[in-house]
């Protein structure tokens, strides 16, 4: 009987884009890269107004514009004006969701409503 992974969809889809994958995640693992994505979900800026709220030399700021306009994070738009992708976007989504969804996160979550003293009945409905 051959047992069937139920993770082997999962699995083989990564296969096929491990390489597209990892250079986001590696672009997404940098503080100032994700804070320039979240400067960007408010609207377009541009690069002064980018440099000015990150607060790092213009250099630095052009490296990051450069590593996410690489994997299609954000667009470079006339003017030196940026903007979040849709890729951007649905990254950023899926972050907030798989951080607030985390099995660590909801049982942080119980345990401090615990230490607080919420009524039983109510802390039996959030875990379920």
């Amino acid at each position: 009987m051959i047992s069937e992974n139920i993770y082997d969809d999962l699995i083989e889809s990564l296969k096929e884009s491990f390489s597209d994958i990892t250079s986001i995640l590696k672009c997404l693992g940098n503080d100032k890269r994700m804070m320039i994505l979240v400067i960007l979900l408010k609207g377009s800026q541009s690069y002064g107004y980018i440099v000015e709220k990150i607060n790092l030399r213009k250099t630095a700021v052009s490296n990051h514009l450069s590593q996410l306009l690489e994997v299609n994070l954000i667009k470079k738009g006339n003017y030196g004006i940026y903007n979040i992708t849709g890729d951007g976007i649905e990254f950023i989504k899926a972050i907030k969701n798989a951080y607030q969804k985390s099995p660590t996160r909801q049982r942080k979550k119980f345990e401090a409503l615990q230490r607080r003293g919420v009524s039983p009945s109510f802390l039996n409905r959030f875990s379920q």
